[in-house]
C-alpha cells in the first residue's frame, strides 16, 4: 500500500510554512518502502496530477490550516471526498491555477477530479504568526513536534487498518457459520473502528486476547479456509507488534 505524505505550506510565511518543515524532517527517517514523502507547496491542480501519477492508497497532509483553534491547537482528523457540483468544482480549480496553496483546496481539487485517495488524513496545526517571515512561533514549533507524532503513528497503523478492511467483508454476512471466535473478530474490527476514528486503543488488546483465545479452543467457523485464517493471524500479529511499539 503506497502511503504520500505531503506537507502543504506557504514558503516563508511563518507558521504557514509548517508543512514544508515536517516534510524536512520526516525525509530523513525510516518510514518504510511503500511511504513517499513530498512537500505540496505548490498549487492544487499539480497535486492532483501528481496523485493521479502515482496513484497512492493512503495521502497524510500536513498543514498549519486557520480555523479559529486556540494557536498551536494540533487535531488530526479523517477527511472524506467532498462532493462538488461543476460549478464548485471550477471555481476550485480557479482559486488553485492563481497559486493560492490550501489544505482544503487541495482535498476539493483532487476529489473533484477523481483523484482523492480512499484513505485521506489530515493533520493540522493552528498558526499564531501568518505574516512574511522564516522560522516558527513558540506554539507552531511545539505543535510540530506533535504532528509529526502523529504522521509517524499514521503510517504505523496503517497495516493494521489495511488487514481489518480486507477482512470485513469476509465475516459480515452469513458466509461464515456463527461461532465464538468470528463473534470476538467481528468485535475486534468494530474497535478498530473507534481507533481509526479517535486514536483511542479502548478494548483493542483485550479483544485481540479474547480472539487469540477462541482459536486456541478450535471455536471456529465452518466454512473458513485458508486466506481467512492467515488474515486472522495475520490481524493478531500485527497488533501485537503494535502494543510492543506502544509500550517501548
Amino acid at each position: 500500500m503506497t502511503v504520500l505524505v505531503g506537507g502543504v505550506s506557504e514558503l516563508f510565511q511563518s507558521d504557514l510554512d509548517l508543512g514544508r518543515l515536517a516534510i524536512e524532517r520526516l525525509q530523513g527517517e525510516a518510514l518504510g518502502p511503500d511511504v513517499m514523502v513530498e512537500e505540496l507547496h505548490y498549487g492544487a491542480v499539480a497535486v492532483a496530477q501528481r496523485l493521479e501519477e502515482v496513484r497512492p492508497e493512503g495521502l497524510v497532509l500536513i498543514s498549519a490550516v486557520l480555523r479559529d483553534r486556540p494557536v498551536g491547537t494540533v487535531e488530526r482528523r479523517l477527511v472524506d471526498a467532498p462532493q462538488l457540483s461543476p460549478a464548485e468544482l471550477q471555481a476550485a480549480v480557479g482559486d488553485a491555477v492563481t497559486g493560492y496553496v490550501h489544505l482544503d483546496l487541495i482535498v476539493d481539487v483532487a476529489a473533484g477530479l477523481g483523484v482523492l485517495p480512499p484513505r485521506t488524513v489530515a493533520v493540522e496545526v493552528e498558526p499564531e504568526k501568518t505574516s512574511s517571515g522564516e522560522g516558527l512561533s513558540p506554539s507552531a514549533q511545539t505543535g510540530l513536534d506533535v504532528a509529526l507524532g502523529l504522521v509517524r503513528d499514521e503510517l504505523r497503523r496503517i497495516p493494521l487498518l489495511r488487514l481489518a478492511a480486507e477482512l470485513r467483508p469476509l465475516v459480515d454476512g452469513e458466509r461464515l457459520e456463527p461461532s465464538a471466535s468470528r463473534d470476538a473478530l467481528r468485535q475486534l474490527l468494530g474497535e478498530l473502528v473507534h481507533l481509526d476514528r479517535d486514536r483511542l486503543w479502548g478494548r483493542t488488546f483485550s479483544l485481540r486476547d479474547a480472539l487469540r483465545l477462541s482459536i486456541a479452543h478450535d471455536v471456529s467457523s465452518e466454512g473458513m479456509d485458508h486466506r481467512d485464517w492467515a488474515l486472522w493471524w495475520a490481524l493478531i500479529e500485527e497488533l501485537d507488534r503494535l502494543q510492543a511499539l506502544e509500550a517501548s
